[in-house]
């Protein structure tokens, strides 16, 4: 991947290790409100702070000084959509999210279709054991997954797989609609995958093989 971005959510943290992996690679680290305390917790950089900071420590806050933007808390968008309005700005095209899942669905699923909203940009959000982003209306090649498990969830009213190899379950030229299942929990068995959809958008969600 090209130079990315990194946002730290407010969702349910990931591991140390995940985190830091991400911010030494990333050029640049957002903290959306709570996810900053992310960062504080194990003394990793942080570029800047956003968001109208209701859930995060006080104290902690203003550790961060002058690298903070605050917004209102009666506004029109999330602290994550925020984040991304203001990387997109900074005229990156690749973004990472971590701490972006976790036991508020509502802020789950509002996260997950700021993949759709935000089409025209690579994004993915990760966490412990997976990652997700959106594809649409083209080709990718999914390297260096073997045996992970390959979920592929149409966005729009239905998707045009026009290739799908490197995987248990091949398809060529399937149609498949909004709401069916047929394409969750493939397993990928090759060194690459290819995934390829003619028409439409879809989520592809990329799982660590729990029984490894």
């Amino acid at each position: 991947m090209d130079k990315y971005a990194l946002i730290l959510a407010g969702g349910d943290e990931v591991g140390k290790s995940l985190i830091a992996r991400y911010i030494k690679e990333s050029d640049f680290v957002i903290g959306a409100d709570k996810g900053a305390e992310t960062a504080y917790k194990y003394n990793f950089k942080i570029d800047l702070v956003v968001g109208d900071f209701d859930s995060i420590d006080q104290d902690i806050l203003k550790e961060f000084k002058s690298k903070i933007r605050r917004y209102p808390i009666e506004k029109d968008k999330t602290d994550l959509e925020l984040a991304i309005d203001i990387i997109i700005e900074k005229k990156y095209n690749n973004i990472i999210i971590l701490n972006a899942l976790g036991s508020r669905l509502d802020h789950t699923m509002g996260n997950l279709f700021l993949l759709e909203k935000f089409k025209n940009i690579n994004i993915k959000i990760i966490d412990n054991h997976s990652e997700t982003f959106l594809v649409n209306e083209k080709e990718v090649v999914l390297k260096n997954k073997n045996n992970h498990i390959l979920s592929i969830v149409p966005v729009s009213e239905f998707i045009q797989v026009k290739k799908l190899t490197g995987v248990k379950y091949p398809l060529v030229n399937k149609t498949v609609n909004r709401g069916s299942t047929l394409c969750i929990s493939n397993i990928v068995n090759d060194k690459e995958c290819l995934i390829s959809i003619s028409v439409g958008r879809a989520f592809i969600i990329i799982t660590n093989n729990m029984e490894e």
